[in-house]
């Protein structure tokens, strides 16, 4: 009998801080971010995306929706069309829904000096359907020293001809004592 689940497996992304992440080392996980990550080992799914040209489009695609966010100006609101688009953002009141609420929603993201680095993507898919948790450094300025904020996506997106189109985003900052 085939075993149709596929193990857990984290894809780290390049960076330009090119600051690898082993997800099977405590000490670099807990620095980095991506602890909980590293209690998954072993975590087995029958969606995981283990087709490696289908994994690198999306990563590719997210890593360049990214490149969008850090670029004041960037055309990177056209990957939000559909027009079922949603985000909720980790800001309070940061509510988007329907392609022009989104796309302005996005377009503001780009003029905010933050410099969204993606470090970490678990993806699955089902269909033409594909969600993934991405973890970001997002790179920013804080009472004028630079800062790292750690940022968590839940992406999902739908697979269009041999392109990929933003369906919902949900972000939040993690905090190491978390409210709820």
């Amino acid at each position: 009998m085939q075993n149709n689940m596929n193990t857990y497996a984290a894809y780290e992304l390049p960076t330009a801080m090119d600051r690898p992440i082993s997800v099977n080392n405590a000490n670099n996980a807990k620095q980095s971010g991506v602890f909980m990550i590293d209690r998954l080992t072993g975590y087995q799914s029958p969606s995981m995306i283990t087709d490696t040209a289908t994994r690198e489009s999306l990563n590719a695609f997210i890593t360049k929706v990214l490149q969008g966010f850090s670029t004041p100006g960037s055309d990177v609101a056209k990957y939000f069309a559909d027009p079922d688009v949603a985000i909720a953002g980790s800001g309070l009141d940061e509510y988007f829904m329907g392609a022009e609420a989104v796309q302005n929603g996005v377009t503001w993201v780009t003029t905010l000096n933050i410099r969204w680095e993606p470090r970490l993507v678990v993806s699955w898919m089902r269909g033409d359907i594909a969600w993934a948790q991405i973890r970001i450094d997002g790179h920013t300025i804080e009472n004028e020293e630079p800062t790292v904020v750690q940022y968590v996506a839940t992406g999902v997106f739908q697979r269009k001809g041999d392109g990929w189109t933003w369906l919902y985003w949900g972000g939040s900052e993690p905090q190491k004592d978390a409210r709820l």
